[in-house]
């Protein structure tokens, strides 16, 4: 009996940390992976987040239903960004105080290419332009192999500045960690 009942307790907790969409991920992210890959279900794996030393996001892989490989990679995070005229000031206040944020998805496919960004949550008081479908496209296709500038292939949006510098960084930063964290594993 009590070693029935030792297996049963193991099932349970290890079936509880099965693959699927983690719990604690936002509803829009599960949604938005839903569609991307237009399935009504979508498999994630948790990978090494030691290189992200900010905490502000979590990179996943996408895998298979049927056999397990990689679909691709997700990372959802946090950006920080600066109120006008907060974090730039000279001896600027660390506290956090002065900075707003948006939470936002990158969905990456196997080499790393950028395939949708989303913000699902902007906290900011301006720039909410940088949400729009339209504008957010222009990260497609992005692998680390270009750089993204504001102004020259990364459109510029009047108000939104800070936002859209933020988010184009951040975009260009996490590309570049998902590629090193790629080829480690090779």
């Amino acid at each position: 009996m009590k070693k029935l009942f030792l297996f049963s307790f193991l099932f349970t907790a290890l079936a509880s940390f099965g693959n699927g969409i983690p719990d604690d991920l936002p509803r829009q992210v599960s949604r938005e992976l839903k569609k991307q890959f237009g399935k009504n279900e979508v498999v994630l794996a948790e990978e090494n987040n030691a290189a992200l030393p900010d905490k502000t996001g979590q990179f996943f892989r996408i895998l298979s239903d049927s056999d397990s490989t990689t679909e691709g990679y997700l990372h959802y995070g946090r950006v920080k960004t600066c109120r006008a005229g907060g974090c730039a000031l000279p001896g600027g206040n660390d506290s956090g105080t002065d900075s707003e944020y948006f939470d936002y998805l990158i969905v990456f496919g196997t080499d790393a290419s950028v395939q949708a960004v989303k913000i699902y949550n902007y906290q900011a008081s301006y720039g909410h332009e940088i949400a729009a479908r339209g504008w957010l496209k222009q990260f497609r296709d992005f692998t680390t192999d270009d750089t993204l500038d504001v102004g020259k292939n990364i459109d510029g949006i009047s108000g939104a500045t800070v936002s859209v510098h933020a988010i184009t960084d951040d975009v260009q930063w996490k590309t570049q960690l998902l590629k090193e964290m790629i080829l480690s594993e090779r």
